[in-house]
């Protein structure tokens, strides 16, 4: 019986390393135009190229943090063929005048992560939890959050990817979530309220992202108020956003750019959350013990395990049917790694009794 355990325990570890990360790496729907020369093969093949190394960008801007994605951008000495498992011609369309094509395209993660490694590019893909969005608008002393005419809402949801590291979540402007919270409310940091809206979309914290925005007839310009604050644990604390945004003001409106701008910001406010750094809970070498009692529990926390280290830094020290013991070779600190496991809903807990092991609980 042991003996069988094993064999399905390992057989469904090969499965979770195999769909580790698939999300990341996939980039759909890159759009590409090219004027008609009549050769419509040559075409195809340009247009693949280009949205070959599109997508790469895409990726790599999603992935890298800003300094690191400067560098990939000196890097000329690739064939990023090299770098994709597949791709697939979503659309194609000839005119006498123009070719366009829309294809998506799936990367291979080994060959991208060996690719920045031989770059000394440094990786890190850790998804975060989805941040529930308070897209609050102030225009004319009026506010809007989920009304018909936020176009402040519209603006950000227009400029967020899907496929970033950062995962958000807008609640749809309807009535429901007008009865259930207020601009008013969030602004006057009524915990209550934020935390039963919380609670109903099943989400843990919250991004609020105010703007103010009115125009100044003497000074004919646009004047803006713009602030992110994240809120967690019942504690506010503020984003800080780059110091771009304000050059935003002008003689008419902006919000299109200046979500952008915030966006972007967001996104490297994640990225460098990943980043941060603690010597003191920082150990090359834990275990890790996961209940296998649970089997489909098991199996899920297991490929997440896969997903963080990689299959060359983890191996099974231990097996039996309460528990599975993993070695676990790492360069990441606990609150690095309890940063990543936080979008799984689960968390590292030290023992009590041996300095390196590591129980997982849900968070």
């Amino acid at each position: 019986m042991k003996k069988l355990f094993c064999i399905i325990f390992i057989f469904f570890i090969n499965i979770a390393n195999t769909f580790a990360n698939e999300e990341i790496y996939y980039i759909p729907s890159n759009e590409v135009y090219l004027e008609n020369t009549g050769n419509v093969l040559e075409l195809r093949e340009n247009a693949k190229l280009i949205s070959f190394q599109k997508a790469l960008n895409i990726l790599a801007k999603n992935i890298l943090d800003p300094e690191d994605f400067l560098r990939f951008g000196q890097i000329s000495d690739y064939n990023v063929t090299d770098l994709i498992s597949d791709y697939k011609i979503e659309s194609e369309k000839i005119s006498d005048v123009n070719y366009s094509a829309v294809i998506s395209v799936n990367f291979n993660e080994l060959k991208v992560r060996e690719f920045l490694d031989k770059n000394e590019i440094k990786l890190n893909i850790f998804v975060s939890e989805s941040y529930l969005i308070f897209p609050i608008y102030k225009k004319s002393n009026t506010l809007y959050l989920w009304d018909k005419d936020n176009f402040w809402y519209d603006s950000l949801l227009a400029e967020y990817d899907q496929q970033s590291l950062l995962k958000l979540f807008f609640p749809k402007k309807n009535h429901i979530n007008r009865l259930k919270i207020s601009a008013e409310q969030i602004i006057s940091r009524d915990m209550d309220k934020i935390n039963e809206f919380l609670a109903f979309y099943n989400k843990k914290k919250a991004i609020i992202i105010f703007l103010e925005e009115n125009f100044e007839m003497k000074e004919n310009a646009f004047k803006l108020d713009l602030r992110a604050t994240l809120y967690s644990e019942e504690e506010f604390a503020i984003i800080r956003l780059s110091d771009d945004n304000h050059l935003s003001e002008g003689i008419s409106s902006q919000i299109e750019l200046i979500a952008k701008l915030v966006i972007n910001d967001l996104q490297n406010w994640w990225k460098n959350r990943i980043d941060l750094e603690d010597d003191n809970d920082y150990q090359d070498l834990i275990l890790i013990s996961v209940d296998t009692k649970d089997f489909k529990k098991s199996f899920f926390i297991e490929q997440i395990i896969y997903e963080i280290f990689g299959a060359d830094n983890t191996k099974i020290k231990e097996i039996t049917e309460k528990n599975t013991i993993y070695e676990i070779k790492t360069n990441l600190n606990i609150s690095h790694i309890n940063l990543g496991l936080e979008s799984k809903n689960l968390k590292l807990i030290k023992d009590n009794y041996e300095k390196n092991l590591f129980k997982i609980e849900n968070y």
